[in-house]
């Protein structure tokens, strides 16, 4: 990705995003840059994609979520495992004294 917003030091560099939070309602990243060092940035001062919403979002959903592919295969193993953990029996342990 590369930072596009004039208003950052850091116009023209690109790099790759290490992270993406949110910031008084707004979404940023953090950039590893190719020239070195980190910076973080708001999502829309850089040429990565604008997500479409709805219009009128339901009142309780502000934002999409945003993940890569990796982080939902992460989530979806997460919650498998998290999910067959609540049904299985629990076992009694014995404890020698």
């Amino acid at each position: 990705m590369t930072i596009i917003s004039e208003d950052s030091i850091y116009c023209g560099q690109s790099g790759r995003v290490k992270r993406v939070f949110w910031r008084q309602q707004t979404p940023w990243i953090v950039v590893r840059l190719r020239i070195g060092g980190m910076a973080a940035v708001p999502w829309d001062w850089t040429d990565l994609p604008c997500t479409q919403t709805e219009q009128s979002p339901a009142p309780d959903c502000r934002h999409a979520v945003l993940l890569s592919p990796i982080a939902l295969r992460d989530l979806i193993r997460f919650l498998r495992g998290r999910c067959n953990k609540l049904t299985e029996p629990n076992e009694k342990k014995h404890f020698n004294d």
